[in-house]
């Protein structure tokens, strides 16, 4: 299915978050932005940005930086800091400095920033840091070494020492600066999702490095993880907590600003306004419902939708009658492929139907041993079909978006 052969330009359900040329169909958070906007309004500022993966906290960010760099008050760049799992600080610190640097190439039209020493000296090292990294790559697949794992924070090779790459950090700051951004630079971290991206050591270790680097003059910071990483800063990173300036949970759009971010997205591709909308409303509002909101969940599924039922060839739209029973087909399929057992169905349809259990909950529920259900569980988890979520010593069992799906109509 292609949605040109059905009058768009482009497909209206991308899955990207927002980006500086989309950022017209950015809808709701109004409030959120407000206050992080305030906040903004000064320098040396660090934001929390939390929420579950799926709801657009990265596209948040994103709105938040792109409207700040409108008025010079920040240069920001184009994509994102997507943290991996394992990455040392000097890692990081490195890539902020290679993003900058390909920021000021790009779209900086000043011949006297790529001519500066303090520019050619950090474009210099970035070069030198990136192809080490590809060396060592090499070598570590080579060698069989798990890279990317926890493991990597040993692993990793450290040629420049974090403070001489914090030295032309701001070396490069001052530069931006000088070009009339009086904040400085404003740098989004992504992915950092305590537990299921990050183990909480590694993460701990990273942010506690971090923060003397957070608080160099002219850089600002966006920290966008998963819920609950405001609380993992406040109990396990003392010393980033103290200089935190303002934290904002995202949380999913409610249904009317939902439908008026279809409407936008519909009407922004259209190639006319005689183009109709191929899917009925209904079905937003039911996926909106079964998923909480998730709009990552819901694009995905909507496209994977139009392609089974070859939208465009002989079917003109899709009506909930024909959308339900094929979404409820197509997440258990997605289930089936994981090779789940009859013991680990069982105890997921459960999962559905319950709030929040603990093993010792579902181990009441079905007369069976916390030990027993504890490798079932941990299963299912490594599977993708549950979701873990720790508050305190307390683990709490969630099921994935696909299992709900599947099994809340049974």
């Amino acid at each position: 299915m292609q949605w040109q052969s059905l009058g768009f330009k482009d497909d209206p359900l991308k899955t990207a978050p927002i980006v500086e040329e989309t950022l017209s169909l950015y809808t709701g958070h109004g409030h959120e932005i407000r206050a992080c906007q305030r906040v903004l309004s000064s320098s040396n500022v660090r934001i929390v940005v939390e929420g579950a993966r799926g709801v657009g906290t990265t596209s948040f960010g994103n709105y938040l930086r792109f409207t700040a760099q409108k008025d010079r008050h920040y240069f920001t760049t184009k994509n994102e800091i997507k943290v991996d799992q394992g990455w040392r600080l000097e890692t990081l610190l490195a890539v902020i400095i290679s993003h900058l640097v390909r920021e000021l190439e790009l779209y900086v039209q000043e011949k006297s920033v790529t001519k500066d020493p303090r520019f050619q000296q950090a474009k210099s090292i970035s070069s030198r840091i990136a192809e080490t990294y590809r060396s060592f790559g090499v070598e570590a697949f080579g060698a069989g070494v798990n890279y990317g794992k926890t493991a990597g924070v040993v692993t990793q090779p450290i040629m420049v020492p974090s403070a001489t790459l914090g030295h032309h950090i701001e070396d490069l700051v001052a530069l931006i600066r000088e070009r009339g951004y009086q904040h400085g630079v404003l740098l989004q971290l992504n992915n950092l999702d305590v537990g299921e991206v990050h183990a909480e050591q590694d993460m701990k270790y990273l942010l506690n490095g971090l923060r003397d680097y957070t608080q160099m003059d002219g850089t600002n910071w966006l920290l966008v993880g998963d819920v609950g990483l405001r609380k993992f800063i406040a109990q396990q990173v003392d010393r980033l907590d103290d200089i935190i300036s303002y934290e904002v949970h995202i949380k999913p759009l409610n249904e009317g600003e939902f439908a008026a971010m279809l409407t936008k997205r519909f009407d922004f591709y259209k190639n006319s306004e005689k183009v109709n909308i191929p899917i009925d409303m209904p079905v937003f509002t039911y996926l909106y419902q079964v998923t909480a909101g998730r709009l990552r969940y819901i694009f995905g599924l909507i496209s994977r939708l139009m392609h089974s039922l070859q939208v465009g060839d002989l079917n003109d739209r899709i009506t909930i009658e024909i959308a339900k029973p094929m979404l409820v087909q197509l997440a258990k399929d997605r289930v089936e492929r994981t090779d789940i057992t009859d013991a680990e169905e069982a105890a997921l349809k459960l999962l559905v139907n319950l709030n929040k259990p603990t093993i010792n909950d579902i181990a009441k529920m079905t007369q069976k041993t916390p030990q027993y259900v504890g490798r079932l569980v941990s299963s299912l988890h490594q599977k993708q079909l549950i979701t873990i979520k720790k508050l305190g010593n307390t683990k709490y069992y969630m099921p994935s978006l696909d299992a709900i799906i599947s099994y809340s109509s049974e």
